[in-house]
């Protein structure tokens, strides 16, 4: 009863006289009408999630204006709704309004362009959103994907208000694969007990790839705790030990009202040695992987050099899609479910470490 009528609420707040108001000019992707496709417009997704309203004429997805007929609906501080209906079907949802703003992620218009504004948090005094210390390896290798759980808030300064949360990673592009940087919040945690969130990551520089999250029901939580994890690969080729900082910033907080909030950032550096420097008991050697067909439309057949326990198709937005487990086998033939062509992250999980491989589907 409380959750109808805090949806009744929020529903009265919006409704206004959208109706009778001059034909809107929509950038797809721009969701937040200030010029540029960022996080911030993935989540004002989650804002407007699962709301209708007017389709509009023109099915594009080009980052051109668009008309558009307003929506009798509109965003915490008075911006229309019609803005959230990145592909002009009249419904906001995932993959059909994701999949645009994916896509103009990083265009700006001509003119009248509002950049947002990221402001770093104070360590000891803002919540932060930093990478778990514990899990951290030793050393790592050159090829290997290296699992790293992400934790919001703190016991002694917990995230209050969440309903979403963009951040960055920054790093050296000649010792990390940004192509291959992947997030994962798919596991129930404090900001997800009820599944109900969506994400994405994007490569947006040479050395950036940032990150929404954001929940779609309207219910904001507190806490703290790990709320994710982040896969890394290394890429370089050392003759050396190598240290490799990882930085965590560009962080804004969301509350369901769509407030935002500063919150501290954080750094993680990564010892890279040759593998002849590194002991088996540092870490396991990064697994062999031979995937076939690629492209496929349907069937793939992977061959590991270690036992395989499970493996992972993430589409381009970096949600897990599919996944299957496996009985620690070095090979086998996987039925793929129906996708849409495009580029995909197939990721192996061994006995030996994670591998990831780029698979295109072409039905």
């Amino acid at each position: 009863m409380k959750r109808l009528l805090s949806i009744w609420l929020w529903m009265g707040w919006m409704l206004n006289g959208a109706l009778g108001q001059a034909t809107l000019q929509v950038y797809p992707g721009d969701v937040t009408n200030n010029g540029q496709v960022n996080t911030i417009d993935f989540l004002h997704l989650g804002l407007a999630y699962n709301y209708s309203g007017p389709a509009r004429d023109s099915a594009s997805l080009d980052f051109t204006p668009i008309p558009a007929e307003p929506w009798p609906l509109q965003f915490p501080g008075g911006l229309n709704m019609a803005y959230a209906d990145c592909n002009g079907d009249g419904y906001v949802n995932y993959y059909f309004d994701a999949f645009p703003l994916y896509t103009n992620y990083g265009q700006e218009r001509d003119s009248m362009v509002q950049q947002d504004v990221f402001i770093a948090g104070i360590p000891g005094i803002d919540p932060p959103l930093k990478f778990d210390d514990a899990a951290v390896p030793n050393t790592v290798q050159a090829g290997q994907t290296v699992r790293i759980p992400i934790e919001l808030g703190s016991a002694n300064i917990p995230a209050e208000d969440f309903y979403g949360i963009a951040f960055s990673f920054k790093t050296d592009p000649a010792h990390i694969d940004l192509n291959q940087i992947s997030v994962n919040f798919a596991e129930l945690s404090w900001i997800n007990p009820d599944n109900d969130r969506i994400w994405m990551s994007k490569k947006a520089d040479l050395d950036q790839v940032d990150v929404g999250l954001v929940r779609t029901d309207k219910n904001q939580r507190s806490g703290y705790g790990q709320v994710g994890y982040a896969d890394f690969v290394i890429i370089v080729d050392v003759i050396v030990n190598q240290q490799i900082p990882i930085v965590m910033e560009r962080v804004k907080m969301m509350d369901k009202y769509g407030n935002y909030s500063t919150v501290a950032g954080d750094t993680i550096w990564l010892n890279v040695s040759p593998e002849s420097l590194s002991s088996n008991n540092d870490q396991p050697n990064v697994p062999r992987l031979d995937i076939y067909p690629n492209p496929t439309s349907d069937q793939v057949l992977v061959k590991s050099s270690a036992p395989v326990t499970g493996v992972q198709l993430v589409d381009m937005l970096g949600q897990v899609i599919w996944s299957v487990s496996a009985e620690k086998q070095d090979w086998l033939e996987l039925k793929l479910p129906a996708a849409p062509n495009g580029l995909y992250l197939l990721k192996v999980e061994t006995t030996r470490g994670i591998g990831c491989r780029t698979l295109q589907i072409q039905n």
